[in-house]
């Protein structure tokens, strides 16, 4: 599974810098709950998720970024079958980081083979650049 976790953070990565909505909606199970240290928003329909990654593709351009880079930290399978997989980003405009590196941990479902995530926990988002939105 450490390679079906490697394979949904460079999804999840690759989706901003390539404005691929449909591969970030392909990582994505609904309703998807993201929380941060400033607030926390549940995208429960198709609508808020297109709202949601327009946001994100606005603090790409906003901070220039060239690379988003995530590392897998741990893989924790729960009893329930899903998995907790958590990872540091590191966000970059021609090879310098844009800002401190930050730690997620993410709620995946294992959907034949395959990670689909339904919450975000970390401490960033891009409400620090693009302000707070309503789920």
């Amino acid at each position: 599974m450490n390679i079906a976790f490697e394979l949904f953070l460079d999804d999840i990565s690759r989706a901003f810098l390539k404005c691929d909505f449909e591969l970030w909606r392909s990582r994505l199970e609904l309703p998807l709950s993201l929380i941060t240290k400033s607030n926390a928003v549940v995208l429960e329909t198709e609508d808020a998720v297109v709202e949601n990654f327009a946001l994100y593709l606005q603090a790409v351009d906003v901070m220039g970024l060239d690379l988003i880079h995530r590392t897998p930290i741990s893989l924790e399978k729960c009893p329930d079958g899903t998995w907790l997989g958590t990872f540091q980003t590191r966000l970059l405009r021609q090879e310098t980081l844009t800002t401190p590196p930050y730690t997620s941990t993410a709620l995946l479902h294992d959907i034949d083979g395959r990670f689909a995530m339904s919450s975000m926990l970390n401490a960033r988002g891009h409400t620090e650049w693009t302000g707070p939105i309503d789920g």
